[in-house]
């Protein structure tokens, strides 16, 4: 078998199939499995699977054990030659799997491929290229000072080494996984795959960026003025230092030093924020399908635009509330249009092939939304 495609899901259902049904394409003509390990979701998760992608292996966990331990479930039973981990809330572009699996074959000594990830309004997000994590660029990253946590040596759409992916989309060969410890359980959220990226450096191989092929990432990095995400990642941060340094004491009080003045700071500051819809100029469908387009008007109370994709490209749009039905565009003409209208202030969502929802995000920092037609 080519490839595993492995997803970690909680409470995302719709978010789920939206990306399954990318899958669904992206893995049309390999021989590839998905499995599908749902941490204790408690919803409909089950029976949406079952209905609509009844060749994806499904686990239901009782117990939400996080990222790590969930994967590793996944990865034990995996018949593939790569592994894809992939998260619930990314919509996969048809040629992805089958590009990262070409490239990663490529590269000399490859480790870990990753690829370009945008978020819901169509941009760059700068956690799809890290640099290796140090005590100053944890301590800079704290005070705010982002820019050096980031790979910035890389032009977006290109490629090249980076020290760190995301574990949003990571390709990888199950055998240099095995090679390695593999994601620690000691990690329950955020900081597992900075972890797994270093234990392949340390191993000898060398992790990629892929900036030629871009997914959609709903759920962008949580902000550090998410009270819950700050504390989180000084957690994890602070263990990576305990487990890889062996000078780690002094190095966790110096981060514990900068952690209570970062948090005294921007405790004013530590709320999340995000962009809400509120009012916006027209509500546009890319579809061929009237009856969408009435379903649509009855929800919205309000007249809904149809037009094509070749006269829609060629239009200009601000702060314009844009429908993608995945009935009638593909996921890579929708990744296209999202880049070329981001800086308008429009808003996004996707109506996926077989259930009656829109979804999206209009932040890198909230979790995608759910509007049941």
């Amino acid at each position: 078998m080519q490839a595993s495609i492995i997803i970690v899901s909680y409470k995302v259902p719709y978010l789920l199939m939206l990306s399954l049904e990318s899958l669904e394409v992206a893995t049309k003509g390999l021989d590839a499995e998905i499995i599908v390990i749902d941490n204790a979701s408690g919803d409909n998760t089950k029976q949406l699977v079952n209905q609509y992608f009844p060749k994806v292996k499904y686990i239901q966990s009782h117990t939400n054990d996080g990222f790590s331990i969930a994967n590793n479930k996944g990865i034990s039973i995996a018949k593939g030659e790569y592994i894809f981990l992939i998260n619930p809330d990314t919509v996969i572009s048809e040629e992805a799997i089958k590009n990262a699996i070409k490239r990663h074959k490529s590269l000399s000594n490859c480790g870990i491929l990753g690829v370009q990830l945008v978020d819901g309004t169509g941009h760059f997000l700068p956690e799809s290229k890290i640099n290796q994590l140090t005590l100053k660029i944890a301590v800079l990253k704290f005070l705010g000072f982002h820019k050096p946590f980031y790979n910035q040596s890389i032009k977006v759409d290109q490629e090249g080494e980076t020290a760190t992916l995301v574990g949003a989309f990571m390709c990888f060969e199950k055998k240099a996984y095995e090679s390695v410890e593999g994601l620690d359980g000691n990690y329950f959220m955020y900081g597992e795959d900075i972890d797994l990226s270093y234990q392949f450096i340390k191993k000898g191989f060398k992790n990629y960026y892929f900036g030629k092929e871009s997914i959609i990432h709903f759920k962008g990095e949580s902000t550090l003025k998410d009270t819950v995400y700050f504390n989180r990642f000084f957690a994890s941060v602070k263990f990576y230092f305990q487990k890889h340094y062996t000078n780690s004491r002094w190095i966790v009080g110096l981060l514990s030093l900068f952690f209570v003045i970062a948090k005294w700071t921007k405790k004013s500051d530590m709320v999340k924020k995000q962009r809400s819809v509120t009012d916006f100029n027209e509500i546009i469908c890319l579809t061929e399908n009237e009856a969408l387009i009435h379903k649509l008007e009855t929800h919205f109370k309000s007249k809904v635009v149809k037009v094509g994709r070749n006269i829609f490209e060629k239009g200009s749009y601000q702060n314009d509330y844009i429908i993608f039905d995945r009935n009638y565009i593909s996921v890579n003409e929708i990744i296209s249009l999202m880049k070329k209208f981001s800086t308008n202030e429009n808003y996004f969502r996707i109506k996926p092939l077989n259930i009656d929802v829109l979804l999206g995000s209009d932040s890198s920092t909230s979790q995608g939304e759910v509007i049941i037609l």
